[in-house]
């Protein structure tokens, strides 16, 4: 399998919502509603909208649509190995054929001891029982919301969950800098604030890209409700005082450290002032509205022996089951009960027991009636209101949407302002730049890479390392090369061959003014013939070209890649020709949803040959596993291009 070229003009181009915001028609609110009818267990089918009553605040309302969703039915698109991007995910998650799920742990709660219990259990469930109508996503409270990622493969989310680096804490910038103010006995109130803002904004995401259910697994010992504090932090020196060389002496320094004193003052006022309880009844209150419904797991220590758990007819068997005699120790906080049944969830009786709960939020959240009214209240108040389903003809209640929020008189004007660019969840150059790396599979038998510059394609054929390490094609192998432009025709045309380190590196000659959109490279070796056909991306750039990207280890030895995919311990260099002299250029290290990291980028201009080039160094000692971008942005005159180049560290 061949790598598609991976870099991308990202132009400006007017990017479309993912959000979707309350569905406004002829004046009335739009309100989707999903219903659970159940009869011994099982969702009752065969139910039309006859035979169900919906009302709101007690008020009946009239069912305009209604739909029966299937879990068990197939999807077209059954691939549980796909990669869906940030993107994809989130408008993926707006159907409701799919079933969304969101584990949020805890990091810092774990020894190692409840961690592995919790790992297992996770894999168990992701190795077994995850369906491709799940959309998965795993995230830590010590991350922020945005890095959440619905639909990623399975595999991935295995990795991360085997990192042995895993319970090492990673805590936002902003709650690094907190925590340096040196706060005595405020650590609970830094945490819970960090908490609290990773589940708040993770609500409202999922209340702005879905209708019908969500479903968060909490993994953690408790949430605080704490109210607010009766420490006075305002008066106490919150940073040590910062000491330099003067006159000779070490002495303190003043005024060096006002703007830290001014943050650190602020943010004692800020936290002794937060009334937790208050956040944690608004956190309900909005998960209701956004249908979201919390399955919290108290962490244990000192594993308790159970009796095993068993799936009925009735879904899962949850009663307790502990052993007489077995030890544990529970450490868990008394607000876990009312999040679970403020918001429609449950917590299963066994501490621990994160298996059961992930087969219990799924069963809630099986084959389902979805249906929609408009409401007859017209007020534009942003008030809550109640959601309660019946069974028309014998009055029982059913269980389904709670809560939703009306749209305020601001969110009416909201939606009637003209529409105009709005701003992406993941912008669509990011979106596109990231597509070459999702088809990397471990099958691959080669990868290559073409560069356009002026009248050549020089082409970059690199083979797995670990397939070389195996033996493959020990003696090499031969290459022929065949460039098509867009409309089929052939232009340019070469052979070359494969080293035993299984490396190559191919002058394609071509026709002048031609640029080729397809690669043909056929490998021949050992009685094998394997053909690949890559994409050579589009460039309409007028000031730097393709880039050619290089490897180098900790021996020092610079190979050229064809799929940029890297250890922590290789260093990337990356080379644009520069076609017209620039005035001024920039290159950014971004994260996969595009936002600029903290990162220092090495850029310099050399004299190549007959040439220039613009070149940057990157060291990846420093970074995570994951997804980045070099972003390049250049400049001459009036004109300024960005390119980006997409990146794997693992």
């Amino acid at each position: 399998m061949l790598l598609a070229g991976t870099v991308l003009i990202a132009q400006t181009a007017p990017p479309q919502s993912t959000q979707k915001p309350p569905v406004f028609r002829t004046g009335a609110t739009y309100v989707r509603v999903d219903a659970y009818p159940e009869a011994g267990g099982q969702i009752v089918e065969g139910l039309t909208a006859d035979d169900l009553e919906v009302f709101e605040d007690g008020r009946r309302q009239s069912i305009e649509t209604f739909e029966f969703i299937n879990a068990d039915a197939p999807l077209p698109d059954d691939e549980r190995n796909s990669y869906l991007s940030a993107r994809e995910g989130l408008e993926l998650a707006a159907d409701p054929r799919y079933r969304v799920i969101i584990i949020v742990l805890d990091r810092g709660v774990f020894d190692a001891v409840a961690w592995r219990a919790t790992r297992d259990a996770l894999l168990t469930y992701l190795r077994s029982e995850a369906g491709p109508r799940d959309l998965l996503g795993l995230i830590t409270t010590d991350e922020s919301w945005e890095d959440l990622v619905l639909g990623r493969r399975l595999s991935a989310i295995e990795s991360e969950l085997e990192d042995p680096e895993w319970l090492r804490p990673r805590p936002q910038e902003l709650t690094a800098a907190i925590s340096a103010c040196n706060f005595e006995g405020m650590r609970g109130r830094i945490r819970a604030d960090a908490t609290y803002t990773m589940l708040e904004g993770l609500v409202r995401l999922l209340g702005q890209v879905r209708e019908d259910r969500a479903s968060v697994l909490f993994v953690s010992t408790g949430i605080s409700r704490m109210g607010k504090s009766d420490r006075d932090m305002s008066r106490r020196p919150l940073t040590p005082q910062p000491t330099g060389l003067v006159n000779g002496r070490i002495q303190a320094v003043r005024g060096a450290n006002d703007m830290n004193e001014r943050f650190c003052r602020q943010e004692a006022l800020r936290l002794a002032e937060t009334d937790f309880d208050r956040r944690f009844q608004d956190l309900t209150q909005q998960a209701r509205a956004a249908n979201v419904a919390f399955y919290p797991v108290p962490v244990t220590f000192f594993q308790p022996a159970i009796a095993p758990i068993t799936m009925g007819s009735n879904g899962p068997s949850v009663r307790g089951g502990y052993i007489p005699g077995s030890r544990m120790m529970i450490r868990t906080g008394d607000a876990f009960e009312p999040l679970a049944k403020d918001t429609g969830g449950m917590v299963v009786p066994r501490p621990g027991d994160v298996i059961s709960t992930l087969r219990l939020l799924a069963w809630h959240s099986r084959s389902h009636y979805l249906l929609g009214y408009n409401t007859t209240n017209a007020k534009r108040d942003g008030k809550m209101r109640s959601i309660s389903v019946r069974l028309k003809k014998t009055g029982e209640e059913v269980r389904a949407r709670k809560q939703y929020r009306a749209p305020s008189a601001d969110d009416i004007q909201e939606l009637s302002r003209p529409t105009g660019p709005s701003r992406r969840v993941v912008p669509e150059a990011i979106v596109n730049a990231l597509e070459p790396l999702k088809g990397v599979q471990p099958s691959t038998q080669f990868y290559a890479y073409g560069a356009v510059l002026g009248t050549t394609l020089s082409v970059t054929v690199e083979v797995p390392a670990l397939a070389v390490e195996n033996g493959r094609w020990p003696d090499g192998a031969a290459l022929d090369l065949i460039a098509d432009a867009a409309d089929g025709k052939t232009i340019g045309m070469a052979r070359g061959r494969l080293l035993p380190n299984g490396r190559a590196t191919v002058t394609v000659p071509l026709d002048a003014d031609t640029r080729p959109a397809a690669l043909m490279v056929r490998l021949r070796a050992e009685g094998e013939s394997i053909a690949q056909r890559v994409p050579i991306v589009a460039n309409p750039s007028s000031l730097v070209g393709d880039p050619l990207v290089y490897r180098s280890s900790g021996r020092g030895v610079i190979t050229p890649a064809a799929i940029f995919i890297f250890t922590r311990d290789d260093r990337a260099r990356v080379d644009w020709p520069i076609v017209r002299p620039l005035d001024s250029h920039e290159i950014r290290l971004l994260d996969r949803f595009g936002l600029p990291l903290n990162f220092k980028v090495s850029t310099q201009e050399l004299e190549v040959g007959q040439g220039r080039r613009l070149v940057a160094d990157v060291s990846l000692a420093s970074l995570g596993r994951g997804d980045y971008l070099l972003e390049l942005s250049a400049t001459a005159g009036t004109i300024t291009e960005t390119r980006l180049l997409a990146l794997r560290v693992r």
